[in-house]
């Protein structure tokens, strides 16, 4: 009977997970809470399980601190003096589990050592913490919501009420336009949609002639600077003074020739000039009608001894026409 409880005891502790064959490393960590962890709740590395809760207990100095303990079966493995072991829930159900984050250290952990702890949040609170942002959110939703129909109910039971039927056909009537406006908006696009095409392709056509005339626009702008910078660099004042000062130079100018002062004035004022060249041209004229006329006048040429016969010219008829005015005019 002793043999058989023996073995009974053995096999359900072996089933949990307690194998007394293989070498085993305890370990111990202190939490605050343990979140629903107990004994037999297995303990896992990189998800793998290495071993088991074996005891939990709250310290002797009665501040309410958990100490649990737990075994490593995998004696091969070696884990950092200063990993973690921290409790998460290993499903959905909450179960609980212990694993082991390894840390840097190059000292390894021994038999009865104590690891650094932590708590890792459960499912249900991650939620709540995700849902609380939502949640208060909704809240002031809601307090708005209220607020908007505590204001539509002091609205619609005020006296100012009796005119929203008006300003609601009215609303109406403004939709209705903006529809009627949509719709020939449309029939219009629709209507002109060649000439809109057409425009397109020119748009098109003006941007690609932009694009290879790029360079030519580049150089375009850059002279365009230059000359800004170097009527930047003229000193502007000076020549608009210069420019004054010659305007008033011209006006005395124009002035004196308006007055008739000076050779300008005088051809511009007197007309004797222009008759004098008038009548100059008058008489050389003329003079080459009765040169063309009496050449033996002027050069005289004698072939055989030969008169040349007179021959009265213009001018001698109008020198002869004058002496006769004068003369009439004497003897009147």
């Amino acid at each position: 009977m002793i043999i058989g409880v023996v073995l009974l005891v053995t096999g359900v502790n072996y089933l949990k997970g307690f194998n007394p064959l293989s070498k085993q490393t305890h370990l111990f960590a202190v939490y605050e809470r343990i979140e629903g962890l107990s004994v037999s709740n297995p303990v896992l590395v990189n998800g793998f399980k290495v071993g088991q809760v074996t005891k939990v207990n709250f310290l002797e100095d009665g501040d309410g601190e958990l100490l649990v303990e737990f075994t490593i079966e995998e004696s091969s493995l070696k884990v950092p003096i200063d990993s973690e072991a921290k409790i998460y829930s290993s499903d959905l159900f909450g179960t609980k589990a212990i694993k082991i984050e390894p840390g840097i250290a190059q000292t390894y952990i021994q038999d009865g050592d104590t690891l650094l702890s932590s708590v890792e949040m459960d499912i249900t609170a991650a939620v709540r913490k995700e849902l609380e942002p939502l949640r208060r959110k909704t809240e002031e939703l809601i307090k708005g919501v209220d607020d908007i129909l505590i204001n539509m109910k002091a609205v619609f039971e005020d006296d100012a009420t009796q005119g929203l039927p008006s300003a609601f056909e009215s609303m109406q009537r403004t939709l209705r336009t903006i529809e009627n406006t949509a719709e020939n908006f449309d029939a219009l696009v629709e209507n002109n949609a060649i000439v809109l095409t057409r425009i397109m392709t020119n748009v098109d056509a003006l941007a690609l002639n932009l694009s290879k005339n790029n360079k030519n626009i580049n150089n375009i702008i850059s002279n365009f600077s230059n000359l800004s910078d170097s009527l930047i660099t003229v000193d502007i004042a000076r020549t608009m003074s210069k420019a004054e000062k010659a305007m008033d130079e011209i006006t005395v100018i124009t002035s004196r020739v308006n007055r008739g002062e000076g050779t300008l004035g005088k051809l511009m004022v007197d007309d004797s000039l222009y008759n004098g060249l008038v009548e100059s041209n008058i008489e050389i004229q003329e003079l080459l009608d009765d040169l063309q006329l009496n050449p033996w006048k002027y050069v005289r040429v004698s072939l055989f001894g030969r008169k040349q016969s007179a021959k009265m010219s213009k001018g001698d008829v109008k020198r002869m026409e004058k002496m006769i005015r004068e003369e009439m005019a004497q003897q009147k």
